[in-house]
């Protein structure tokens, strides 16, 4: 592998070649976007039977890096090219479509080298913050400012320690390149200043007469560093890694601001997520792509809008990007401990986060796919009806987003929501559910299912 200092910056999704089949996927490098690191992410095709899956692992035996258990990832060497000559990747791409060609594995990426979305800083005046004012988060803000019970987390270039819209509201957080945490010495500083940008756009403390508020500008922030150095460049399994981390050590919501998407351990570590109680939001990029050709089922992945509530210029779409936030011009912290102004994805992110991470603090209870429901159907309709595939839901709503989750606190099994949990409500449940009444969906993920009822049951029986 070449030396960090070698190589190039990248700040986009990288492209890729697909042809007749999985097996025939051609990774290309592209400079200023992604590049090759040496190794791939695989991952055995879950489910085999123990001979098959003995294969499949035993194909990779010996050339192991790194073992991800919680997501049954591997990170492992790849060859060098394989001929004086030869494109740089040949050896991944060999290595891959062999893997693939066996019919044991679900995918095997290149870990890609990412790197920061691009942010454009300018006058740290400019503009002021006018993204809340379109997302009417003051209104939002009326019901809820968020809460200190709540972490969000960004996996990013670090964070100012001492500013003061960041510090005060700071929690512990992880070197993901070194592995260490920081309450055992692993350093979150920011050594770029992406990251303190992204942090102070998802929760700059607000009403503190100091700088920006962030839109949930009472929740704590976790930085998640995975900066392998000062151009803010970052391993693929780095990011992935640092935020299963992230949710594993109390945060509700994490967000990479980075290029990446469109690749299947994202899908992986954003399943993993959920399952265990958290949201896993990407950013779509700035490469004005059209994102159809793929749809992660359990990652939120955010565009950039502007002023007039349209697609910012750069921002990636399609079928895949699920919603948009305001990533042009957004005011935010910088490292030193001001203010400046910046565009890109890197920003719809994490104020898509904030607004998700907010909804979490009005009802703590509330499961991911609860939050999720919510932060999609509280968005502005900025397309066709409904979740279209060019703008997705739509631009987050704080108001919405926040009405939407108070209304939630009322006693779930209270059926008939006339403020008494009696027996009229479980049997208006039944009926509905007999009827297989949407009304009857109690774990809100769109199914009406046994799970629903029986959740239903328990909740009954416990009086609320």
């Amino acid at each position: 592998m070449r030396s960090l200092a070698a190589l190039f910056v990248c700040g986009l999704a990288g492209s890729f070649v697909s042809l007749s089949s999985a097996q025939s996927r051609v990774f290309i490098e592209t400079p200023g976007q992604l590049e090759f690191s040496g190794r791939l992410i695989v991952r055995p095709v879950q489910g085999l039977d123990a001979d098959r899956d003995a294969a499949a692992r035993a194909m990779i035996a010996g050339s192991v890096f790194r073992y991800y258990p919680e997501v049954d990832e591997y990170v492992i060497d790849a060859p060098a090219a394989r001929a004086v000559g030869d494109a740089r990747g040949s050896g991944e791409n060999a290595l891959s479509a062999r893997l693939m060609a066996s019919g044991l594995f679900q995918y095997a990426v290149p870990n890609w080298i990412c790197y920061p979305l691009d942010t454009i800083p300018n006058d740290p005046l400019f503009g002021s913050q006018w993204h809340h004012t379109v997302m009417r988060s003051p209104q939002g803000w009326d019901v809820s400012t968020g809460s200190s019970a709540t972490i969000v987390a960004v996996t990013d270039t670090g964070i100012d320690l001492t500013h003061p819209d960041l510090a005060p509201k700071r929690v512990a957080g992880f070197d993901a390149y070194n592995r260490v945490a920081e309450v055992n010495g692993g350093s979150v500083a920011d050594i770029h200043g992406h990251g303190t940008h992204v942090a102070g756009c998802a929760t700059a403390m607000g009403n503190n007469s100091v700088g920006v508020s962030g839109v949930n500008w009472t929740a704590k922030i976790m930085m998640i560093r995975v900066a392998i150095d000062s151009s803010g460049g970052a391993y693929y399994d780095d990011l992935l890694f640092g935020a299963r981390w992230a949710i594993e050590h109390g945060a509700k919501t994490a967000s990479a601001s980075y290029s990446g998407i469109g690749y299947d351990p994202i899908q992986t570590t954003g399943a993993y997520i959920k399952s265990i109680g958290g949201l896993y939001f990407y950013a779509a990029g700035n490469d004005a792509r059209n994102l159809s050709d793929f749809d992660f089922p359990d990652v939120v992945i955010v565009g950039a809008s502007e002023y007039s509530d349209q697609r910012a210029s750069f921002s990636a779409y399609g079928k895949a990007v699920d919603i948009f936030a305001p990533g042009y011009d957004i005011l935010s912290t910088c490292n030193g401990g001001g203010y400046c102004s910046a565009s890109g994805t890197s920003m719809a992110t994490p104020v898509a986060n904030g607004v998700a991470s907010l909804i979490w603090s009005i009802n703590p209870a509330l499961t991911p796919s609860q939050v999720e429901q919510i932060l999609f159907t509280s968005c502005q309709d900025l397309g066709a009806p409904g979740n279209d595939d060019f703008f997705g839901w739509g631009r987050v709503d704080v108001r919405n987003a926040a009405q939407a989750a108070a209304a939630t606190l009322i006693c779930p099994s209270d059926f008939n929501r006339d403020g008494f949990v009696n027996g009229d409500d479980f049997d208006s449940y039944v009926a509905a559910f007999e009827l297989g009444s949407i009304a009857s969906d109690f774990d809100g993920n769109g199914f009406v299912t046994g799970e629903d009822f029986d959740a239903y049951v328990a909740a009954f029986e416990a009086g609320c």
